[in-house]
């Protein structure tokens, strides 16, 4: 009989990991009690022992791994310090399982879980904190997060948090930072990570997704070897299951409005340029004002053909939905971008053409600098105040 928690915040913990086996299950008709459990349970390795007094088995890692991880642990300590094992422990009895000649201890299944930062968060459960590191990689420190969230114990943390975050921050990793930013509550850091996976990340080819570079699959366990070659990850699976999805939804729009502000100035001029509103004159006092049509000209299609070289048509309603780069890419491209006029000519005078091109310039700087990508939404701030305050980062 599978075990679901009830609680509407944590239900999805155990809706597909923990299984809690009770002696009220209807024996079958057609095979011996006896065979039926043994079906039912795992194929565990030899049986580690967090607790010489323990009084419950947990088996970890099945699906992961191919083969769970057993341990013996002490019941009483895991309720302590955890609500949601709380719940799964006297929820209901579980199964007894003999032990190596013992009269029977109880069991879980947990075949969704990762034994390593399991079995870490049950060190730190049991108070063996000799074998908690001061400093860990970011795709350890990742996966014990995501152990300690979905068993809200987040609390385990405190004396080690700010250790474990400072030997990851320099990491180029941006989807993971930004994961366990948000759920141990680092403002300053998921601020940082949230402008560079903006700036970072492309569209997909549909123009539906985000995508982000990584080394590192987001479903990879633990001690398997980066990737040789970077690839494209969908950014809301990259960052799940710590980041809603209503995070990477905000950066999309974040991004679309930074190019909206980058390219505006440019498409101003291009309107200005097709009214024939060029800021060449005559030199001599005695003409009529008027343009110089040449200078209108190479204006008009080294600004479009610059636009286009960045797959980006200018001259529509419309111009930045098409654009599925970086904004890094875009950033650069655009500082480099150089509107042709005719200044060796000798009938006009191309100073204030020159003084446009600064001024489009100094435009686009503010009005990119009006939409910052390192704003945190007041609501994201109410949400990782309250987790600072659980790890003891707000202190």
């Amino acid at each position: 009989m599978y075990f679901k928690l009830e609680s509407p915040q944590k239900e999805h913990v155990m809706e597909d990991s923990a299984a809690v086996t009770t002696t009220q299950d209807p024996t079958s008709t057609s095979e011996p009690d006896s065979k039926r459990r043994k079906l039912e349970l795992p194929d565990p390795e030899p049986v580690v022992r967090l607790d010489g007094n323990g009084d419950l088995l947990l088996f970890v890692g099945a699906a992961r791994v191919g083969q769970a991880s057993t341990y013996l642990v002490c019941s009483k300590a895991l309720s302590r310090s955890s609500p949601v094992m709380q719940q799964m422990i006297s929820g209901q009895l579980a199964e007894p399982r003999p032990l190596q000649g013992d009269q029977g201890n109880r069991f879980i299944d947990l075949p969704d879980d990762q034994p390593v930062p399991m079995r870490l968060m049950l060190d730190i459960m049991h108070g063996d904190f000799q074998k908690v590191p001061q400093e860990m990689e970011l795709q350890t420190l990742h996966a014990l997060v995501i152990v300690m969230d979905k068993y809200d114990a987040l609390s385990l943390a405190r004396p080690w948090v700010k250790a474990w975050l400072a030997s990851v921050r320099g990491s180029g990793d941006y989807t993971r930072l930004l994961s366990i930013a948000w759920a141990l509550g680092d403002m300053g850091l998921f601020s940082t990570m949230t402008s560079r996976i903006v700036e970072t990340c492309t569209i997909s080819t549909d123009g539906g997704d985000l995508l982000t570079k990584s080394n590192i699959p987001a479903n990879r366990p633990l001690g398997r070897n980066t990737d040789p070659e970077p690839h494209w990850d969908l950014l809301v699976d990259a960052t799940a299951p710590l980041v809603p999805t209503s995070v990477i939804e905000r950066m999309a729009v974040k991004r679309a409005h930074w190019i909206l502000a980058t390219i505006m100035p440019y498409s101003r001029l291009y309107d200005e340029l097709k009214r024939g509103n060029c800021e060449c004159r005559f030199v001599s006092r005695h003409f009529r004002k008027t343009m110089s049509p040449r200078c209108r000209a190479l204006a008009l299609g080294s600004l479009i053909q610059g636009f286009l070289d960045m797959e980006i048509n200018i001259t529509t309603a419309n111009p930045t939905c098409a654009y599925k780069g970086s904004l890094e890419s875009l950033m650069d491209r655009i500082g480099k971008l150089e509107i042709l006029t005719d200044r060796n000519c000798d009938t006009y005078n191309h100073d204030e053409c020159a003084r446009m091109q600064e001024a489009v310039k100094h435009k686009r700087i503010a009005s990119t600098s009006m939409t910052p990508l390192t704003c945190v939404e007041p609501d994201y701030r109410t949400h990782i105040r309250s987790q600072a305050k659980k790890t003891g980062l707000s202190g």
